[in-house]
């Protein structure tokens, strides 16, 4: 039969049984952690609307690098292209648009012509 005592205290999370009873971890850190813990809570809940406009523009940069760093490499490729082909006996007899459009359809999977 449980005394009147028991009844009144409050059951502890099993972390904490497990880790401050069991194993015998100092009661400091448990005070720290719930500290910070307390901290944490109280500064997200002051800065919702930053923390929410921050993770936006986190997500919009992760969502458009790959599209930028398909644009880099693909006008790369096109400047390394048009420069072969400038250089090469082949553009004697075509215009800079030629030699544009060219390099743009090698860099898509294209062929050069011989």
């Amino acid at each position: 039969m449980k005394s009147s005592s028991d009844k009144n205290q409050a059951k502890l999370p099993w972390w904490v049984e497990l880790l401050f009873v069991q194993i015998g971890l100092p009661d400091s850190w448990l005070s720290k952690y719930l500290r910070k813990k307390k901290e944490t809570y109280n500064f997200i809940s002051e800065n919702k609307k930053n923390i929410f406009y921050f993770t936006l523009l986190i997500a919009g940069i992760i969502y458009i690098y790959p599209v930028i760093r398909y644009t880099s490499s693909s006008a790369s490729c096109i400047e390394k292209t048009t420069r072969y082909l400038k250089s090469s006996t082949l553009s004697n007899t075509k215009n800079e648009l030629d030699l544009n459009s060219l390099a743009v359809g090698y860099c898509h999977g294209g062929t050069l012509p011989k």
